[in-house]
């Protein structure tokens, strides 16, 4: 009360004080309210709040809304009301100015961006397929692969069966035609003497030595059939032999194309494949023609010019490899380990380090000159399966940091046989 008492006295003292001024309230004309203003100004007020909506709308669904996503709701302005205020919908959008703005090109990045990640994650799916199906054909050519060697050795085992056979057969046959001599000559000499001594005079005598020479007349016939017989074996076994080894041939060819194609990139379908090497050692100089990280001791190529490895696609795939993890450990630290680097670039048999047992029992072997240095084997790569040295092959590096006296790099010191080490 006291409040609005002293808001009535202060009211009351300035209408005083405005008379005294010459200035009489209540005959100063009431102003006109301007319509047209008003309108305008309600106007910009609603397209501030339609504006507000598609800012709101974008920003929470990520994508400028169309007329259609507002009209069956209570929760957003109506398009009719938009276009009222802009004209149509698309002036709104260009009053919005959203097309333009970084939001906008983001969004229309983002999905620019993830229609490349899809059609990508396609195009890697599809390769992972061709890889598998790739690694399925490699597994039933190894099969059959094992199967002709299996053949092989059986054809082999067979002819050299055979072929005792045979020579027994032969010598049979010898001495069967040495008897068949003798006997005659044994005949003719007992005809010749009874000739001079007393004429055969027994039938009996005479059907027994015919007897007895028929008889060996018949066992070289049977000789001779069975010597013809064992020939025939013999030859058909070894038809079978030379057909197998052409199947093995064209195999390991097949397999050796493989080892130096898989886990690449895509061969291009009108491009000349691939001419997979012949020999390791063809293998060796190849890489080392194209490396351009990877470094190659003189004893590489000694030791590989001496492996019986079969597979010699698959050391050119390896070494390959070693460049692109050569190029990675040459641009200093890469974040992991080498042996995680390796399984990145696709060695997966990679081997840290030789046991120090073996360093010193068999030092020489574990030692290599490069460039004037004596370097020491380290990492090694394992390559094949099996046994035996056309089965199964190593290649040995050496791994140079900062300061020793080559400079940071990969060396290859030895391409081939497994090094003696406490399991040999």
């Amino acid at each position: 009360m006291r409040q609005a008492r002293d808001e009535w006295k202060a009211a009351k003292a300035q209408e005083q004080a405005l008379d005294d001024l010459g200035i009489v309230v209540d005959e100063q004309p009431a102003p006109k309210y301007d319509l047209e203003w008003g309108g305008d100004v309600r106007d910009a007020i609603d397209r501030l709040e339609i504006l507000y909506a598609l800012y709101r709308w974008t920003v929470l669904r990520g994508v400028v809304p169309e007329p259609a996503d507002w009209e069956e709701t209570d929760d957003w302005p109506l398009p009719s009301h938009a276009e009222a205020l802009f004209g149509s919908w698309d002036e709104l959008l260009d009053a919005s100015g959203i097309d333009d703005s970084v939001l906008g090109q983001l969004v229309e990045r983002t999905l620019a961006a993830y229609e490349t990640l899809r059609t990508r994650d396609a195009e890697h799916r599809q390769e992972a397929e061709r890889l598998a199906e790739e690694g399925e054909r490699q597994t039933e050519l190894r099969r059959q692969l094992e199967a002709h060697k299996t053949r092989r050795e059986e054809a082999d085992a067979r002819a050299a069966e055979v072929e005792g056979a045979r020579d027994r057969a032969l010598r049979e046959r010898d001495g069967l035609a040495e008897t068949v001599a003798r006997l005659e000559s044994e005949l003719a000499a007992a005809t010749a003497a009874k000739d001079e001594a007393e004429p055969i005079t027994s039938q009996a005598e005479y059907d027994e030595l015919l007897e007895g020479f028929e008889q060996t007349l018949a066992d070289q016939s049977r000789s001779q059939a069975e010597r013809d017989e064992l020939h025939a074996t013999l030859e058909r076994v070894a038809a079978e032999r030379e057909r197998d080894r052409a199947t093995i041939a064209e195999l390991a060819t097949l397999l050796a194309r493989f080892d130096v194609e898989a886990g690449g990139e895509a061969p291009d379908a009108d491009a000349e494949p691939e001419a997979p090497p012949v020999t390791v050692l063809e293998a060796v100089q190849r890489a080392a023609d194209e490396a351009q990280y990877l470094r190659f001791a003189p004893r590489a190529f000694e030791t590989a010019e001496e492996s019986p490895f079969r597979r010699p696609g698959l050391v050119l795939r390896t070494l390959r490899q070693l460049d692109e993890l050569a190029g990675l450990y040459a641009k200093g630290d890469i974040g992991m380990s080498l042996s995680q680097a390796a399984q990145r670039v696709g060695i997966t048999q990679w081997r840290s380090n030789v046991s120090e047992l073996a360093r010193t029992r068999y030092a020489k072997e574990y030692t290599f000159s490069y460039e004037g240095h004596e370097l020491q084997i380290g990492p090694h790569i394992g390559l094949g399966s099996g046994s035996g040295a056309a089965f199964i092959a190593r290649i040995y590096l050496h791994v140079a940091d900062e300061g020793d006296a080559i400079g940071r790099g990969i060396v290859v010191a030895v391409v081939g046989r497994h090094l003696p080490d406490t399991t040999t």
